[in-house]
Parts: C-alpha cells; structure tokens; sequence
C-alpha cells in the first residue's frame, strides 16, 4: 500500500533574491499544487484556510460558483495517491541534511528544502542543503513543477516509486 501524505512544500533559493516555494497538499477531500515566487508571501501549510480547490471537481450538491483565489494552483485530487508515490520515491534515500562550503558572496548561495508529512510519519520531516544536491534533485524538480499551471517543465522520463521507507 502506498504511503499518502498530507503535503509537501519545497523551497529553493538565497537571502538575497528570495525563494521560490511549491506547496503540495491535501485537505478535506482534495489536493492543489501551488508555487510562489521569491518575494510572495509565505504560507503556513497547517493554516485550515491555506486551502485552493475548483469547485467544479466537487462532487457535492452545491451549485454556487464563487471563485477566491487571485493565484493559480493545479487541482492535484484526483492523482494524490499517485503524486505522493512519485514524490516519496524521489526523496525516500536522501540523506536529511545537504551542505557544501558556504561563498562569502551571498549571491552565490543557493538553499534549498523538503517539508512533509504522512499521517505514518511522527512529526513533519525535513531535507535541506545549502549548495550540495543529492541524486535524482533535478528530476525532483523538474517532477514538482511540471504541476506548474503556468510554466509547466517537462516530467523525468523515469519516475520513481517509493520503497515504503516513510511508511513506518
């Protein structure tokens, strides 16, 4: 059985530019992937209303249509458990902490994190590095923004599945 999670955010980028955030999460029945660029405002994925979802995908009764979202998401509902398969998979065998030597000119650096959670998982998990990269990170990348309702990248060729590491 497939692990779910309840999100997960990656964040890339330095002090001096800003970073860049993709939120993947799921709440109340379905799931969107949103990504903000350094400078938007920084959400708190816990917050009951950080929540986008497109009403025409509900299968309850109402018929109101009352768009509120000034961004633009991907409603990811309907391939969640697929989502957090691939997702897992790229990132089960990655070590929790990534650093290179820090250069003197900020500029030069580049952060970048992991923030998830199952509901197997105690507590939320974190990976990060500060100019080092483990395997498989550009795919990763490239997988998370390929959700991107504006400039979507193109999907590895090769997906990983998760191995089950997170289950327990």
């Amino acid at each position: 059985m497939a692990i779910r999670l309840d999100y997960l955010i990656f964040y890339i980028g330095n002090l001096s530019y800003g970073f860049d955030y993709v939120y993947t999460k799921r709440i109340n029945g379905h799931a969107f992937y949103l990504r903000r660029p350094p400078q938007a405002e920084i959400a708190d994925v816990n917050d009951e209303n950080f929540d986008f979802y497109n009403p025409h995908f509900s299968t309850d009764t109402h018929t109101a249509f009352n768009w509120k979202y000034d961004e633009k998401f991907t409603d990811l509902t309907r391939i969640w458990d697929h989502y957090s398969d691939v997702a897992l998979g790229f990132i089960e065998d990655w070590a929790e902490d990534y650093r290179a030597p820090v250069d003197p000119d900020s500029d030069q650096n580049v952060e970048w994190g992991v923030r998830f959670h199952s509901p197997s998982l105690k507590g939320e998990q974190l990976i990060f590095g500060v100019n080092a990269y483990p395997s498989g990170f550009d795919d990763f990348v490239n997988y998370l923004r390929s959700f991107d309702p504006e400039t979507p990248t193109n999907v590895p060729e090769h997906l990983p599945y998760s191995k089950g590491k997170f289950a327990n």
